[in-house]
């Protein structure tokens, strides 16, 4: 086990290095000149000349690069071009709503998506199983934004159960920071759990025609006793594979309900930010969010090798051989 963690370590930190490239390439080939906008289309060639002297901007690309690269290892990340904040404090401050949305979603989603997709492959046969089946892709047809509006359509504006607009920090009061992101949680995790709840109930069907599902049952275990037993872990493996797929979209769909719901995160900080041109605070924003993909997809290796031995063994054989 100790094999595979160094293993996927490892390629986290070379996919990291990878996307930094990546990240930096592409936020200075598309990202605009900020200097213009900062002093106006009116503004000579002598001040647009020194304000790029003073912004570090005349530097080889290269050489941008190592001094971006060396701010991210190191926590100095700079300071904002339009409004002059620290940038890796501003991140620091948004980094919880946003770390609270999606580690929210993802924890509402995959036991639930385990629960519906078990419940809807033994009911395979009659209408229980067809009602979760066509639920499911109701919910991955509905985009996440539009889910969130009417979410706050019907809980905020018609019943006042729930506030939108305001988000509390948890620490500063537990209940009403929960409070503030169940909408948008369930807005988020809408559309990866209908997609999760099908592949489990693939996985569950596939399972249930095991030979172990038929000996458990001929030991006197019903369906479902023998499906909840034996058949759940064996479904887990390809829940975990495919929620690795989806971290991604995920995170992606973290910004736009950031927005939705007016929640101080990296996505609204990032939309505001590239609006502006701040080509430092996108590309670091950007950085950050893929950080925090590959970070997930490391834990879902780990989480991987403990529910499927057979990783555990390889990796035990290669370490022996």
């Amino acid at each position: 086990m100790l094999r595979l963690i160094s293993r996927s370590f490892f390629s986290f930190v070379i996919a990291a290095f990878m996307g930094s490239l990546v990240v930096f390439a592409m936020t200075h080939f598309l990202g605009g000149d900020v200097v213009t906008v900062m002093l106006g289309k009116e503004a000579g060639p002598g001040d647009v000349t020194a304000m790029r002297e003073e912004l570090g901007l005349n530097l080889p690309l290269y050489q941008q690069y190592f001094n971006w690269l060396g701010g991210v290892v190191t926590g100095d990340l700079g300071t904002s071009y339009a409004l002059g904040y620290d940038i890796f404090d501003q991140i620091a401050t948004r980094f919880g709503p946003t770390f609270m949305l999606t580690f929210g979603a993802l924890l509402v989603s995959l036991p639930l998506s385990l629960a519906l997709g078990t419940y809807s492959a033994v009911n395979v046969k009659n209408w229980r199983g067809s009602f979760v089946d066509v639920s499911t892709q109701v919910g991955i047809a509905i985009p996440s934004f539009w889910a969130g509006l009417l979410l706050v359509l019907f809980f905020s504006v018609r019943l006042g159960i729930l506030p939108t607009g305001r988000y509390v920090p948890f620490f500063e009061d537990p209940v009403a920071s929960i409070r503030s992101v169940i909408l948008p949680i369930t807005a988020l995790s809408l559309g990866i759990t209908s997609i999760l709840t099908r592949y489990v109930r693939t996985a569950m069907i596939d399972v249930m025609s095991g030979d172990f599902i038929t000996a458990a049952m001929a030991k006197g275990r019903t369906l479902r006793g023998a499906a909840l037993t034996h058949g759940v872990r064996n479904a887990s493996i390809p829940l975990v594979t495919v929620a690795t797929l989806q971290l991604g979209q995920l995170v992606a769909g973290a910004v736009v309900i950031e927005n939705v719901f007016v929640i101080p995160g990296i996505g609204r900080l990032l939309v505001v930010s590239t609006l502006r041109r701040e080509v430092v605070v996108v590309q670091s924003l950007a950085l950050v969010i893929m950080l925090m993909i590959l970070g997930m997809n490391f834990l879902m290796d780990i989480a991987y090798g403990f529910l499927d031995p057979r990783i555990r063994d390889k990796q035990e054989a290669q370490r022996l051989a």
